[in-house]
């Protein structure tokens, strides 16, 4: 029974010590953005992103919220020519890049479809690309 008491006080106080967090800070250098519009109506779109890191990081991630009646499809990034995992969640699109203290260039690609609203005479197009969501990947 001793040793049972013990074992427990043991693994409580496990719990009771506080766990070091990480944080790590970034910049934003740069960013671009191209939207190419198309006849179709659809938007291709280019974006790319240099980012300063203080600290590790395990990518970065970026909302791409589509208006009524349109979607995002074909979500590609890449460094340098090489192609980067990129998970979605709902409109949350995770890219993976893992490192630490530095710079890095993402490029990222994709097809806003009905992105433009097409009439005989002119189209009309307007897009948030930015809003308070766009954080790095912990």
């Amino acid at each position: 029974m001793k040793i049972r008491t013990i074992i427990l006080a043991l693994v409580l106080c496990l719990f009771l010590i506080p766990a070091q967090v990480s944080a790590v800070d970034f910049t934003i250098e740069h960013t671009q953005i191209d939207a190419f519009l198309k006849e179709d109506g659809n938007v291709q779109v280019t974006e790319q992103h240099t980012y300063q890191f203080d600290g590790d990081f395990n990518g970065i991630t970026r909302t791409l919220i589509p208006k009524e009646n349109t979607r995002i499809e074909n979500v590609e990034a890449v460094e340098n020519n090489k192609p980067l995992e990129v998970k979605q969640e709902g409109n949350l699109y995770k890219i993976f890049r893992g490192g630490s203290d530095e710079t890095i260039t993402i490029d990222l690609s994709y097809t806003i479809k009905n992105g433009v609203e097409v009439y005989t005479d002119l189209g009309q197009f307007y897009w948030p690309f930015f809003d308070s969501s766009n954080e790095i990947l912990l």
